[in-house]
Order: structure tokens, then C-alpha cells, then sequence
């Protein structure tokens, strides 16, 4: 895992948690998601940012180069992932990632192999193009999403909406993940 340090040395098996270094991102978080390889942090300002693995474009920058494995990749040199919006929630999935924006809807972008996109395809989105030029997801209603969850190490995501209903989309796995 790039933990943002500038290497990829694991942390918390020979020291303290208290003797960690801080990871630099500009700004002050709100809050924090972490995939099976990446992680982000949605800031004080609206804006995400995502550092780590990016196999499938998961850190929404329009490539596939991890960051946060090297010296100057983070701090303000780490971009902000594109979104054209301010987001109001983000949730990492295993190699995706979804954002909440302040107009109630939903943008996700990474591994999409399973419909974890909810964009109808399998297409990844955000390796080779601006999370700005990918859709918001299409729920079909007029309700604004109150709140998202990403699957964790999973590739599914549901949402509620202001109604109290849900949907959810991606990967089903067999075991009813999707209700």
C-alpha cells in the first residue's frame, strides 16, 4: 500500500501509531476512505483527494501512476480529483470510489468491471479521462441521495434518498450483497 509517506514501508508493526508521521494533503480532512490499495480524503474545502494504488484510475486523476509512493507526490502537488462540484461524502471501494456532491448526486469513478459505477457498462472511468467528463449516475428519480456507502474491499455501493428509500448497484457476489 502507498500510505502518502513517500515509500512503501509498512507502518504500526515496529512503532507507536503516536510516532507517525502526518500525511500531507494541503489541507485540513473531514473525513477518510480506504480501498484494498488507495485511500481519500474528502477536505475541508469540498474537494477529494486520493492517493495509493490506481491500476484503474481509482485516484480519479486520468491516469493509471500511483502516488504517494515517492518524494513531492503529495501535500499540493497531490491534485484534487476533478468533480466539478464540491463533494459532500466520498466511499472507496476495493479499486473504485463515489462521491456524494453538494447537489445530491452521485459520482464514481475507477474499476467498473462489475457495474460498480452504476453507468450501465463496464467501462473503468477516471484512467485515461477527467472524473469531470463522467456521468453522475442515473437513479432514475427525482429524490436526492441523502447518504452513500461503497462496498469496502467490495464492488458495490447503495445509496438512501431523501424519501428513505435505497438502491443499490455493482457486484452481487452471490449472497444477496445488492438486497
Amino acid at each position: 500500500f502507498r500510505s502518502g509517506l513517500g515509500d512503501t514501508a509498512s507502518r504500526g508493526d515496529n512503532e507507536s501509531v503516536s510516532s507517525l508521521p502526518v500525511v500531507d494533503l494541503g489541507r485540513k480532512a473531514k473525513g477518510i476512505t480506504a480501498g484494498s490499495s488507495h485511500a481519500c480524503a474528502l477536505l475541508d474545502n469540498g474537494t477529494v483527494k486520493c492517493w495509493g494504488g490506481n491500476d484503474f484510475g481509482q485516484l480519479g486523476l486520468g491516469d493509471t501512476s500511483d502516488r504517494g509512493d515517492g518524494a513531492d507526490e503529495m501535500g499540493a502537488l497531490l491534485g484534487a480529483v476533478p468533480l466539478g462540484r464540491k463533494a459532500k461524502s466520498v466511499g472507496a471501494g476495493r479499486n473504485h470510489n463515489c462521491a456524494l456532491l453538494d447537489n445530491g448526486t452521485v459520482k464514481c469513478w475507477g474499476y467498473n468491471g462489475e457495474g460498480s459505477l452504476g453507468l450501465g457498462d463496464n467501462l473503468h472511468r477516471g484512467d485515461d479521462e477527467s472524473v469531470t467528463a463522467v456521468p453522475a449516475v442515473d437513479f432514475g428519480t427525482t429524490r436526492k441521495v441523502k447518504t452513500l456507502i461503497t462496498g469496502g474491499l467490495g464492488w458495490h455501493n447503495c445509496a438512501t434518498f431523501d424519501d428513505g428509500s435505497i438502491k443499490c448497484w455493482g457486484y452481487n457476489d452471490g449472497s444477496g450483497t445488492l438486497g
